[in-house]
């Protein structure tokens, strides 16, 4: 069986760090939505190995890559004999806070919990890629959600506005350990302050809002650029998504965001700008069914 797969990039609509825990993890609270930014996914049942070919690379060993790595432990603590070949085709750049080896990931953990017979629920799935990647859960819940504690907890979110949005990811890509590595505690105290009387409460609105946004502009300078090409360019807000390097513009039309795209790509043509509407339902589902009839 040869099985084809889209894999969604996130958007992270606000993000706001709510604390720490005793073993260091920061508890967040955020909103993230799918973004039509996709890596590609072939699922071959064949073989007995796990075998990963990634167009182009991003790790050095095929064992580093989230993809492989979510097949392997799903094969371990599935108690599985079989193999399966994974080609994945990459396009969400990696580095960005688009969560791209996180929906590559949740994508091999539902298309090999229904391929080898599984049947898992979405709570023991999450156990599992929670084990690789706080975004994970996210992807692996299938809809638009308010996201909290390390990324475990998720409220799904099926009326999250569908946005216009011009993505920009300016060529650098910035490791999310860099960037909670330089959260201080005294940090946490005053994001905590910050909060508004929503954020942990009422979810039916949105503050767009990162609280990693002036950590991560201090290690990348071009995330500040990219937001002001964004609002130059008629953006009504722009953010960070999660912890960067790539920030999004939201638009009132989609001829000033389709505009905005391309002056920005012809004025910085080594950066990569994206336009699209965020989706709240992943397409899994739908890309299963096709690929069995």
């Amino acid at each position: 069986m040869n099985l084809r797969f889209s894999a969604p990039a996130k958007i992270n609509l606000y993000l706001r760090v709510v604390g720490r825990r005793v073993d260091g993890y920061h508890l967040l609270d955020s909103a993230m939505a799918f973004f039509p930014w996709f890596d590609r996914l072939e699922v071959m049942d064949e073989g007995d190995e796990i075998t990963l070919q990634c167009r182009p690379q991003v790790t050095s060993a095929m064992e580093e890559n989230l993809a492989w790595r979510a097949a392997s432990l799903l094969r371990q603590r599935g108690r599985i004999n079989r193999g399966v070949q994974l080609h994945l085709f990459k396009e969400i750049p990696h580095g960005a806070g688009l969560g791209g080896g996180s929906s590559d990931a949740a994508l091999v953990l539902l298309a090999l919990n229904r391929l080898w017979g599984l049947d898992w629920p979405l709570d023991q799935l999450c156990e599992v890629g929670l084990e690789l990647g706080a975004d994970i859960p996210f992807f692996l819940g299938g809809m638009a959600a308010h996201v909290s504690g390390i990324g475990e907890q998720l409220t799904m979110f099926p009326d999250c506005p569908e946005l216009e949005l011009v993505v920009v990811y300016p060529g650098i890509p910035l490791a999310t350990a860099s960037v909670y590595r330089n959260i201080t505690e005294t940090m946490v105290d005053e994001f905590k302050k910050s909060l508004p009387p929503s954020a942990q409460g009422t979810k039916n609105k949105l503050n767009f809002h990162n609280d990693l946004q002036h950590i991560a502009c201090r290690l990348t300078p071009e995330i500040n650029r990219g937001c002001e090409f964004l609002r130059a360019c008629g953006a009504t807000t722009t953010l960070m998504s999660g912890s960067g390097s790539a920030v999004f513009g939201i638009f009132n039309h989609q001829t000033t965001a389709l505009s905005a795209c391309e002056h920005i790509s012809r004025v910085e043509p080594h950066w990569q700008v994206r336009y699209g509407r965020t989706f709240n339902v992943h397409p899994f589902d739908r890309e299963w069914r096709l690929g069995i009839e």
